[in-house]
């Protein structure tokens, strides 16, 4: 798998390689401007998140400076992205979200709803591909961050960078975990999502040299990710119904599909804080011992 750390090489060489990847996936993508497609779009997305990751699991082997630099990149090229992903998850979601509540609302009553919506990801796409001068730009910095990353120098202990970035976000996933299992704040609870999708992302690297138990452990991770990303994308259609009320005119629909979104996302919290719960049980030093000892069992075998 070309985003999975290989035991053939030093853990920094394969970290770069996944770092250059991403970095390369998103370029070739904004690179093929109008004819991207909302697929590779998403998956330019990805591959920045999953550079990012890299990035932060190399901080403490890396110049400061040097991690400062790429990372401000990493993150703001990764909003030139932002609308046009949002656009046709929105899109996406709501689609699927009328085929789970087919039984609820007619088709006729959605039909307003949906076109408002529709009308709203073509216009923020179309603001995108508006800023030409903007993707270019995003093309050159992304290019020269190709470059610049393969001589950037490591220093120090890469395993001790790689323990202390895995065990932090493991805690902050774990402290957002538990401020949720009381409080409904939804700033929070997206807060949370995006912790644990980093989390995600950061042990999908190593999968192969993971335990069984934190493979299986793992694939719970996955679902509270799936779970908190639905609620995060229902709370966006949410805000974008809530902004087009004046414009949309059958209000008894646009009431009905509210109350089903909040209804959703109820259910969500509620598998959330159980699985939330299942998977930071764990203590952090507890969590990275049996981390580090398999991941440095698998490297040893190679």
């Amino acid at each position: 798998m070309p985003y999975q750390l290989s035991k053939k090489e030093p853990i920094e060489t394969s970290l770069k390689k996944i770092l250059v990847l991403g970095i390369k996936d998103a370029t070739s993508v904004l690179s093929l401007s109008r004819g991207l497609h909302r697929e590779q779009f998403k998956q330019a997305r990805k591959s920045l998140k999953k550079a990012r990751a890299v990035l932060f699991l190399l901080r403490g082997a890396m110049p400061d400076e040097k991690f400062g630099e790429e990372e401000k990149t990493l993150r703001e090229l990764s909003r030139t992205f932002r609308e046009v992903r949002e656009a046709y998850v929105t899109e996406e979601v709501f689609q699927r979200f009328c085929n789970d509540n087919k039984n609820k609302v007619q088709d006729e009553d959605l039909k307003e709803i949906t076109h408002f919506l529709v009308a709203k990801c073509n216009e923020n796409v179309d603001k995108v591909f508006q800023k030409e001068k903007k993707l270019k730009e995003a093309i050159g910095l992304l290019t020269a961050a190709m470059e610049r990353i393969p001589e950037i120098k490591i220093k120090g202990d890469v395993w001790e960078s790689i323990e202390e970035a895995i065990r932090s976000i493991y805690s902050e996933c774990a402290e957002l975990g538990d401020f949720c299992q009381d409080s409904d704040d939804e700033n929070t609870i997206i807060a949370w999502r995006k912790a644990v999708k980093f989390l995600r992302v950061e042990l999908d690297f190593f999968e192969d040299g993971l335990s069984s138990e934190i493979k299986k452990w793992n694939r719970r991770l996955h679902e509270l990710s799936d779970c908190l990303g639905e609620f995060q994308d229902l709370t966006m259609i949410q805000d974008q119904l809530d902004e087009g009320k004046k414009e949309i005119k059958n209000k008894k629909s646009l009431d009905e599909v509210v109350q089903l979104i909040k209804s959703r996302k109820k259910g969500l919290k509620k598998i959330a804080r159980e699985i939330g719960r299942e998977v930071f049980s764990q203590k952090p030093k507890a969590f990275m011992r049996e981390f580090t000892s398999s991941t440095h069992q698998w490297f040893k075998a190679a």
